[in-house]
Formats: structure tokens, C-alpha cells, sequence
């Protein structure tokens, strides 16, 4: 298989995995935080900047949805609570600064292919601070979220790695940042569903 069809299938699956977890969350069966999805959807765009800039090629469909995917369950989550919108707290806030930082860093280095690198590893940095609180939440309440989606989000950022046009250490860094996050979120809801033998209808 070519790289450009690995990372067309990398980029489907991605899409995929939006798509029973946006449903969920129109239902109430899961509960994302609006400002965590926020960040994720304002890092994606970030990230998708960055890594194109950083020499993605067929590699650069899972960052294009990696941006769409939050923002399309921001704007679901914006119905749902009719414009009641939650404070950021001090690590979103953090988060934010970070991020807009490593913006302010693509602007300046974008066409620089070695600048651009860096701007790519502060918005990653910048993801990892708004896992965080999804992390803590799926420990904490393991029944309000589901693991399905991050399986096949994890499942489609792996096949990324097949669709990498020259081994560097910025084009391999996304894709293994956003397979181990998926799991890490994804690992405590399949625990708690293993031990409470919840039919698999309720892991999707």
C-alpha cells in the first residue's frame, strides 16, 4: 500500500470515529467539557498549520481532522447547553496562553520548514495540557464517556505512521502524541466497562 492511501485511510478512520461520539454527545450519553473541546479545536487548526508546514504530505489528513473532529463537538456541545458556556479553569487558561504562542510562532516561521518544527512542539505541548482534564475526568466518572471513538482514533492516527513521507523526528511526533492520548483516555472507560460487564452497545 501507498503512503498516500495509508494516510487516506488514517484520515477515514478519523473521520470515523467522529461520528458516534458526536451522535453520543447530542444524546447526553457523554459529557465533554465545552472549553477542553474548545482547545483542541483552536490546537487542531494549530497543529494542522505546524505539521503541514513541518513537511506532512499523505500524513496530513489525521491533522485536518484532528481540527474538525473538536470543533464539530463544540458546536454540538453550543446547542445542547443553549449558550450556557463554562469559565475556563487555571490549566485552560494555561492551555490557551500555549497555544497562542505557538501561533504567534507558526506566523513568524512558517516558511522556515526547521523554525516551524518548533512552533509544532509547542502546540503539542499545549494539547497535552488540555488532555489533562479529559484524562482526570474519565478516571474520575468512567460511566460518562465511551470508548469506541477513542479506539478509532488511536486505530487511525497508528496507520498516520505508515503514511509519513521522510523519517523525521516532527513527522513521527503528532501521530505517536495522539495514539498515546487516545489511549490513555480510552484505557480507563474499557476497564470500567470490562469490570462492570456493560454490554458492548454501550461502548460505542
Amino acid at each position: 500500500m501507498s503512503a498516500e492511501l495509508f494516510g487516506l485511510l488514517s484520515g477515514g478512520l478519523v473521520v470515523v470515529s467522529i461520528i458516534p461520539y458526536s451522535i453520543r454527545t447530542y444524546q447526553r450519553k457523554v459529557a465533554p467539557r465545552l472549553t477542553s473541546w474548545a482547545l483542541w479545536s483552536s490546537i487542531g487548526l494549530i497543529l494542522l498549520l505546524t505539521y503541514r508546514s513541518s513537511g506532512a504530505e499523505a500524513n496530513i489528513w489525521p491533522a485536518v481532522f484532528g481540527f474538525f473532529n473538536p470543533m464539530l463537538i463544540v458546536l454540538i456541545i453550543i446547542i445542547r447547553q443553549r449558550g450556557k458556556l463554562e469559565w475556563p479553569n487555571n490549566l485552560e487558561i494555561a492551555c490557551i496562553v500555549i497555544s497562542m504562542t505557538s501561533l504567534v510562532m507558526w506566523v513568524m516561521a512558517h516558511e522556515n520548514k526547521e523554525l516551524s518544527q518548533y512552533a509544532l512542539y509547542m502546540a503539542i505541548v499545549a494539547d497535552i495540557f488540555a488532555s489533562i482534564p479529559t484524562i482526570d475526568f474519565v478516571w474520575r466518572h468512567p460511566d460518562e464517556d465511551r470508548p469506541f471513538a477513542w479506539a478509532l482514533f488511536a486505530i487511525g492516527y497508528g496507520l498516520a505512521f505508515f503514511a509519513i513521507p521522510e523519517s523525521t523526528f516532527a513527522n513521527y511526533i503528532l501521530p505517536a502524541y495522539m495514539v498515546t492520548a487516545s489511549l490513555n483516555i480510552m484505557f480507563p472507560l474499557v476497564l470500567y466497562r470490562l469490570k462492570k460487564n456493560i454490554p458492548l452497545k454501550e461502548w460505542i
